[in-house]
């Protein structure tokens, strides 16, 4: 089994001002053309995976039940769209409590490469930071970042995939995916 993992907010939903954290349904936005770039990718045949950061649950700033609101009413959102989610891996905790599952460190994706039966070489991690990239090569993925130019010439590591929306990065997925399988 193969799988996309996506981080959540800059790729799928836009995100909040610096500092803040989308805290409620009313403040999520769907990012152009995501839902369509997340269906192309199930039907495809990858599974679909949210691993996201979430600090603001450390910080008090956003509360764990409207996290988890947020994450049933996204699921629900895209599977409108024929596309599946199959699982959204979240880390609660704060920077300074070390734990595996923060990003960069690939605890969500190696949590969900056990419970889903993946093959992390097959997978692919899309996400708009450096910490997402490096998560995805510590797992041993694929990776894609959505970003500028500008922000690739500062990544330690470099990814597979570079471009401005989920959208144009799942295009070049598929054709990377659709060119190994011929």
């Amino acid at each position: 089994m193969r799988a996309v993992f996506l981080d959540r907010d800059g790729v799928i939903i836009r995100k909040a001002p610096e500092g803040e954290y989308i805290r409620d349904w009313s403040e999520v936005e769907f990012l152009p053309g995501s839902l369509e770039a997340i269906g192309a990718l199930h039907r495809y045949g990858f599974k679909v995976i949210i691993v996201t950061n979430q600090r603001g649950v450390a910080t008090e700033k956003i509360k764990l039940s409207n996290l988890e609101d947020i994450h049933e009413r996204m699921k629900t959102a895209i599977s409108g769209d024929k596309a599946v989610i199959s699982a959204i891996y979240y880390c609660p905790h704060d920077t300074s409590e070390n734990c595996d599952c923060r990003k960069p460190k690939p605890g969500m994706l190696l949590r969900a490469a056990e419970a889903h039966g993946l093959n992390l070489s097959k997978c692919w991690m899309v996400g708009d930071a450096g910490t997402d990239i490096e998560a995805g090569i510590r797992a041993g993925c694929k990776t894609a970042l959505i970003s500028s130019a500008f922000k690739l010439k500062n990544l330690n590591r470099k990814p597979d995939v570079c471009e401005q929306t989920l959208a144009h990065a799942a295009r070049k997925i598929l054709q990377i995916e659709s060119a190994l399988n011929q």
